[in-house]
């Protein structure tokens, strides 16, 4: 038996992936899912072959600093050691709104990437409309995530940034600092605590984002 398969039978791999499907909230202006058929065996074909459309950004994502155009780094080029590296998942649970700089002090220091589980986690396959109130970071916590050394931020809902900020200044924040950002993880079975945190998103030239499959080792 494989160390991974040790992990998974004793319950310290967990899926914090949502599954893309026509169930997931999408942002709106990207309502795009396509899951269609090429070749199918019962239509006589040799195997089954489908086509997927969707947009970069949608379910559990992740976004490059091409994404607000803060560098020309697109995602092909993004270090694995921020894709595979130590994580801390925060408790953040009690915030009603947006993620300030107080809510952090004292919670994410020494650590290398930050997940934040909100009450966010878990509405993205609930069904429910595109909730536009998502619990969010302010730019105050994003400045404090940078200066704290963090180099991966993750999120419970589509964005880092709340639905109405008339500028995207969380995003300028992270990504101007070369700190990459995950989307959309379903963290509400996460206990807070240290990880290890394995985030592969798909590996496109010119990208400005990809969906990924995102799991947590304890």
């Amino acid at each position: 038996m494989s160390w991974i398969d040790e992990y998974v039978k004793a319950g310290k791999a967990l899926d914090v992936t949502v599954t893309l499907s026509e169930r997931l909230a999408p942002w709106p202006g990207q309502e795009v899912w396509e899951f269609s058929p090429l070749l199918r065996m019962d239509k006589g074909d040799v195997c089954n072959v489908s086509m997927y459309r969707v947009s970069c950004h949608a379910g559990t994502h992740v976004d490059s600093p091409w994404h607000f155009g803060m560098s020309p780094q697109t995602l092909e080029s993004i270090p694995l050691d921020q894709m595979i590296t130590p994580a801390r998942v925060v408790d953040l649970t009690h915030v009603a709104s947006a993620i300030t700089k107080a809510d952090l002090v004292g919670k994410i220091e020494g650590a290398r990437a930050v997940l934040c589980k909100t009450t966010n986690s878990g509405t993205l396959e609930s069904g429910a409309p595109f909730n536009t109130e998502f619990v969010y970071i302010a730019e105050d916590a994003a400045t404090y995530l940078v200066d704290c050394g963090v180099r991966t931020v993750g999120v419970d809902y589509l964005s880092v940034e709340g639905f109405h900020a008339p500028e995207p200044v969380t995003h300028r924040a992270l990504l101007g600092n070369d700190v990459f950002i995950v989307e959309g993880l379903d963290l509400s079975k996460a206990a807070p605590g240290e990880y290890l945190f394995v985030v592969l998103p798909l590996k496109v030239e010119g990208a400005d984002g990809s969906p990924a499959r995102a799991v947590l080792l304890s």
